[in-house]
């Protein structure tokens, strides 16, 4: 007769690995010891502080893994002075936010607190413009908001506006991007820069500069500088301002 083969033991081990492992992931997920009760928020503006209070409101007391990061991440971004916003979240209810603003180096003509951003982005701003380059907008240009669609060149205006930030504080700057594509400049009410298309935008001002600094007087001639060439740089007398 043949013999009985005994039956291996079962291994529990595995299982019970297992199953502290799912309690584990499940316990982190839903407890309300998990539970964001602090939210550290880095950048934020002042004036946007109760915005801001109001959206982590919202995700006060929930377990930190339900916390929806991107959810949060959009609302701060309606605000369109904001350029980045990033969240983390731990288990031991502690959140951190970083809030990275927008930088105008421009404000747009004729729509006040409407700023340029050095990303080429039009914003609300709470910041002081007054001091900045003005942008006329080209009639194409259509303003939903704070948002704008059309052909100019925002990217390149933002990057000279950027550039002529503190040259000659005491003239006014009016930058004028054309629907053509190209850009003006007009400096106080005597001296007007055609640049035409924004290519090689560096060397332009960088001759303009060089042009000012050895004969400062011709921000009062009464001329226009072109430097659609910058090959070929001219004068001519008179100003036709671009309106």
């Amino acid at each position: 007769m043949a013999r009985r083969r005994r039956r291996a033991p079962i291994n529990w081990k595995p299982w019970i690995v297992t199953g502290l492992v799912a309690n584990l992931i499940l316990g982190t997920f839903y407890s309300p010891l998990t539970a964001v009760v602090k939210v550290q928020v880095s950048g934020a503006n002042p004036a946007d502080q109760p915005r801001i209070k109001a959206i982590l409101q919202r995700i006060h007391d929930q377990p930190a893994m339900q916390v929806d990061r991107n959810w949060v991440e959009a609302k701060m971004l309606e605000q369109s002075a904001i350029f980045q916003a990033d969240m983390t979240r731990n288990v031991f209810g502690r959140a951190r936010v970083n809030l990275q603003y927008r930088r105008p180096v421009a404000k747009v003509a004729g729509m006040p607190g409407i700023a340029l951003g050095r990303d080429g982005v039009l914003f609300l701003s709470k910041d002081n413009l007054e001091s900045l380059p003005s942008v006329l907008l080209p009639a194409s240009a259509n303003l939903p908001g704070a948002a704008i669609v059309g052909t100019w060149r925002s990217g390149e205006v933002a990057v000279l506006a950027a550039e002529m930030n503190g040259f000659m504080p005491d003239k006014p700057l009016e930058i004028v991007p054309l629907e053509t594509g190209g850009l003006c400049l007009n400096i106080g009410s005597k001296f007007a820069v055609e640049l035409g298309y924004p290519e090689k935008l560096e060397e332009k001002v960088d001759f303009l500069r060089k042009q000012v600094e050895d004969d400062p007087a011709l921000l009062e001639s009464g001329k226009t500088l072109n430097l659609v060439s910058i090959e070929r740089p001219s004068y001519r007398q008179g100003i036709v301002k671009v309106r």
